[in-house]
């Protein structure tokens, strides 16, 4: 259902039920697959906390979900996205959509080959089954198919922070 997005977040651009300190962490562990994958310079990560910094948390788009992204400014070398999902919530300090267990990065190297994917993104973020089964995927493949289909995911509860915690390398 959702091709433009899932081809987008691979399998290698995920990180399962993280533990950070703070917004600029989550955000930099988040684009860690990018950077690792060479879709995004560590410049990029640099503007993508500094843009937040900047103008606040704009980047928090919905209940519990924030989309972080900059300008590319030559800094991105690929259109990619990755999700981070964490285990303790975290604040940004938005006052409505706080805290946040969904980080997605957004590496778009212009102003329209990612639109596809943003639209599946925005139909994704008002779906709060999707959303929930997300924040409870437990391994890679359970987040994969509730991307996808929203339907096979782990039905713990989201608030269940658990034991297992999972990088995709």
């Amino acid at each position: 259902m959702d091709s433009a997005l899932t081809d987008l977040i691979t399998d290698d651009r995920v990180v399962i039920r993280q533990r950070v300190n703070d917004w600029r962490q989550a955000i930099t562990l988040a684009a860690e697959p990018l950077v690792s994958d060479g879709s995004v310079s560590r410049a990029y990560v640099r503007s993508m906390i500094r843009s937040v910094e900047t103008y606040g948390p704009y980047i928090v788009l919905a209940p519990h979900t924030a989309l972080a992204h900059a300008r590319p400014d030559g800094e991105v070398y690929r259109q990619a996205m990755s999700l981070l999902t964490l285990s303790d919530p975290v604040t940004f300090g938005h006052e409505d959509n706080d805290p946040v267990s969904l980080v997605f990065c957004l590496a778009a190297v212009d102003s329209a080959s990612h639109l596809a994917a943003l639209q599946q993104f925005v139909s994704l973020v008002t779906d709060v089954t999707r959303l929930r089964l997300l924040v409870a995927a437990r391994t890679v493949t359970e987040l994969q198919r509730a991307l996808r289909h929203g339907h096979g995911a782990s039905t713990t509860s989201p608030t269940d922070t658990g034991s297992h915690r999972q990088r995709s390398t």
